[in-house]
């Protein structure tokens, strides 16, 4: 055989693999498999505890920026609770402080972010998008805008008008889409909670809102420009997969794992920086709750007052038809 021929049988029978050696790779794969296996039943089992706590939205508390998970500045912040599963409460923190397993603080783009993935595998699950809201005819799609990206939609196609200045093409003006916190207003005009919508703005951090509104430029309205309903809602962490299993929402573990502030049953480092940011909340739901109150003895006390009036009513008249019959028998 020629050098070339006897090179090339070399080579092929370099790559030839024992029996030993087989089965040792077959083992060593075995062990990794293992290892990611109990890995992955370790963090199971760190979030475990969640199965009995449902994650409450508390407040947006706007322009207090903390950083994001890709360590990018975060222009607002969101609060959240872990609550009992059947706590029952009116309170915007959904349970009592006894009650909560902890309280927590993440950017507003990091929470928006989590919420729309977590309504998007709920409605993939569920067979349909119920949280949907439809921009030019077609389904908006929260997740690209959760984080404040560059605005890219186009024009109203029905939209007659050619104003120059209602045209994205054209203008030097960056606009951005992206989270913001709101304040939810009753009939009366009170200020009841907060919540996030999406809105226009001018910087890349989406901390500047435009005073250019988003119908000026394109004759429709941004969804959820008007709010999510974040204070209405609250995620149960635990719950059964498609496939039937029991599991941990993804959302509740992935908001856990790192938020910018914490103050719960096992870490305490971030509970004066979170009561600071909830003071002015609890101070106005005690004053509330001290009117009601309040309201309720000044009830109370009329009730009384009316039941002591009638019965002295009722006693005077009593008396008076016994004086009378006296003085007739006389």
């Amino acid at each position: 055989a020629s050098a070339a021929s006897r090179k090339a049988i070399d080579v092929s029978a370099s790559h030839k693999v024992s029996g030993a050696a087989a089965r040792k790779l077959i083992r060593a794969s075995r062990r990794l498999e293992d290892e990611e296996q109990d890995n992955q039943d370790e963090e199971e089992d760190e979030f475990s505890y969640l199965m009995n706590y449902s994650m409450k939205f508390v407040q947006c508390v706007p322009d207090y920026q903390v950083y994001g998970e890709d360590g990018e500045p975060e222009s607002s912040s969101v609060i959240y609770r872990l609550c009992p599963n059947d706590a029952e409460s009116e309170s915007a923190f959904g349970c009592t402080d006894e009650e909560a397993f902890g309280d927590y603080v993440v950017g507003i783009n990091t929470f928006t972010m989590a919420i729309a993935e977590h309504e998007q595998q709920e409605a993939e699950q569920n067979g349909g998008n119920y949280n949907a809201q439809y921009y030019n005819g077609e389904e908006f799609e929260l997740q690209e805008y959760a984080e404040c990206r560059e605005a890219e939609m186009e024009q109203n196609e029905n939209d007659n008008q050619n104003d120059e200045g209602r045209r994205l093409e054209g203008n030097q003006q960056g606009y951005f889409i992206g989270p913001k916190c709101i304040d939810v207003v009753n009939a009366k005009g009170k200020v009841i909670a907060t919540d996030i919508a999406l809105e226009l703005f001018t910087d890349e951090m989406c901390s500047t809102p435009s005073s250019t509104s988003w119908y000026e430029l394109t004759g429709m309205t941004i969804p959820y420009s008007t709010g999510m309903d974040m204070y209405q809602k609250a995620v149960t962490c635990g719950g059964y997969n498609e496939n039937g299993e029991y599991e941990i929402a993804e959302i509740c573990q992935r908001l856990l794992e790192e938020p910018s502030y914490r103050c719960d049953a096992t870490y305490s480092g971030g509970c004066e920086e979170i009561e600071s940011l909830e003071a002015d909340l609890k101070a106005s739901e005690s004053k509330m709750s001290g009117g009601m109150i309040f309201l309720i003895v000044i009830i109370v006390l009329a009730v009384l007052g009316l039941g002591v009036w009638f019965f002295m009513k009722q006693k005077s008249k009593k008396e008076a038809l016994l004086g009378g019959g006296g003085g007739t028998s006389a």
